[in-house]
């Protein structure tokens, strides 16, 4: 690898892939929406040129010139929004990329970064592979603008791009700006609600775990080139043990409560319904459908692929990272007295 352009660096995975090639020796190109996060990547030595890819053609082509490989972490991720800013973000953005390193000849992979979420249904979903059908409709406007990109880098690979696509599930970790926040967030307020019955099993993905895969896949041959790989920590434990081991850690009262997972689903249809009606869809409700589902229902992910075609070895005992974890997020918010 010459010089590897990461997108999104400024982002949760970004930025871990970006510090993780550069501590290797690799030279980097970063770019992101952040320019805060952008001057925190410079002081560390990496370069660093914003760019909105959704809109400024001429400023990718440049920085590609200068590239041989693409970490594509560039996203908007949020459960809730307005569906032509997914667009922007994820689809057209995607487009964009894979079109300059098209005109420029100079980038010979692509690990474009996907998420497990394009095959979600409101249903138990158990090992589920890489070729699960898409049998479901998007249940938001994320999963849309993923599953259009996903199709895009496939079409690139087919096309002849050495495209590989990673999807990896529930990132948590130092820096995590998604899962730990929100959780720690509706902890605050009340009892953290368990939607359904029983104790499903959840899949997450150790950001040391996702780096990981992203060089093993800058790396792989290229008889690999089109082919998608689900990647978690391959340790999935109940639902409450997760959020309890979380909540623990960050010095959190564990604290539950059940609700029927139907009540739930149809409040959030109503709440996402009142979104739309009276504020554009600029109030993102308490819970929606996706939430409550994602929570509700079990998806755990066959992670062989990975592990056979690239040589992917997770590290595994997600406990134990999450007590880490939350034990850092607790000693950076620890208040005068010593509480969270």
């Amino acid at each position: 690898m010459h010089r590897v352009l990461v997108t999104g660096a400024t982002g949760f995975l970004g930025g871990a892939v970006a510090r993780d090639l550069h501590q290797r020796g690799v030279k980097v190109l970063a770019t992101g929406r952040n320019p805060a996060a952008g001057e925190t990547l410079r002081r560390n030595g990496i370069e660093f040129q914003p760019c909105d890819l959704a809109s400024d053609a001429v400023a990718l082509r440049r920085m590609l010139e200068s590239c041989s490989s693409v970490v594509h972490c560039a996203a908007l991720s949020a459960p809730w929004g307005r569906p032509e800013a997914f667009s922007a973000a994820n689809h057209v953005a995607t487009q964009n990329v894979l079109a300059a390193c098209d005109e420029t000849g100079t980038v010979a992979r692509i690990v474009h970064i996907s998420s497990p979420s394009v095959a979600f249904e409101f249903k138990a979903q158990c090992a589920l592979t890489e070729c699960a059908p898409w049998n479901a409709p998007p249940a938001n406007a994320y999963i849309a603008s993923k599953r259009l990109a996903e199709k895009c880098a496939l079409a690139a690979a087919g096309r002849g791009q050495n495209v590989i696509v990673l999807r990896p599930k529930a990132l948590f970790g130092p820096g995590d700006t998604a899962l730990l926040p929100r959780v720690v967030r509706v902890a605050q307020r009340s009892r953290f609600p368990l939607f359904g019955e029983g104790d499903p099993l959840m899949d997450l993905t150790w950001i040391g775990d996702a780096v990981t895969a992203v060089r093993l896949a800058l790396d792989a041959p290229p008889e690999r080139r089109g082919q998608i790989f689900n990647i978690t920590s391959g340790d999935p434990q109940p639902r409450s043990r997760v959020l309890g081991t979380m909540l623990e850690a960050c010095g959190l009262p564990v604290r539950f409560r059940r609700v029927p997972l139907g009540r739930a689903l149809k409040i959030a249809a109503a709440l996402e319904w009142i979104s739309r009606t009276c504020t554009g869809g600029r109030w993102e409700p308490p819970v929606t459908r996706y939430s409550a589902g994602a929570l509700g229902f079990e998806q755990t992910l066959d992670i062989t692929a990975a592990r056979v075609a690239l040589g992917y070895q997770p590290v595994g005992d997600v406990l134990a990272r999450l007590r880490e974890t939350g034990d850092l997020w607790r000693r950076s918010h620890l208040s005068p007295r010593g509480r969270p």
